[in-house]
């Protein structure tokens, strides 16, 4: 398989074969690092751990002490805890689309009646209890034709708008 050069923030390069995931190269350094991981940043991109790496980069592993990179990832997952708790309560309502910001993040919600102070609290509620559940997080990299019949099969209009732009 062949070799690529990793370079870390101090300077140092190591060799790894190409196709290694940032959890794999933070697993190389330390156990305890592995357990931290959050996230990455390779070649300037912020990359999730289980991405693989196909050529030479830069690369830095991010804990939750990496202020700006963990922010962004738990708003990013409680984004998409929001999406899901909300189809859970009302399997109806479309999910459009709901970008990390600056200072939070939002969705938009195709949904005949507003959502009223109990509907926030019940949303709430249940996004709790979704995280409580600790059910393993897995992304996958998915072709567009793959994706768009997948959002077909489950009637997301939004998100097949998504795929064509």
């Amino acid at each position: 398989m062949p070799q690529i050069s990793l370079t870390f923030p101090d300077g140092n390069i190591r060799e790894f074969a190409a196709g290694v995931t940032p959890a794999e190269v933070a697993a190389a350094i330390s156990t305890s690092l592995a357990k931290k991981a959050i996230s990455a940043t390779v070649n300037g991109a912020h990359f999730d751990l289980q991405w693989p790496i196909s050529c030479d980069a830069t690369i830095a592993i991010h804990t939750m002490q990496d202020d700006a990179q963990a922010l962004e990832l738990i708003r990013h997952d409680l984004a998409h805890i929001m999406a899901r708790a909300v189809q859970e309560l009302w399997p109806d309502v479309k999910v459009t689309i709901g970008p990390v910001r600056d200072h939070g993040w939002f969705y938009d919600f195709d949904r005949a009646a507003p959502f009223t102070p109990e509907d926030l609290g019940a949303i709430e509620a249940r996004m709790k209890q979704i995280i409580n559940a600790r059910e393993p997080v897995k992304t996958e990299l998915w072709s567009r034709e793959k994706a768009r019949e997948y959002y077909e099969n489950r009637g997301k209009p939004f998100k097949i708008e998504l795929l064509a732009r």
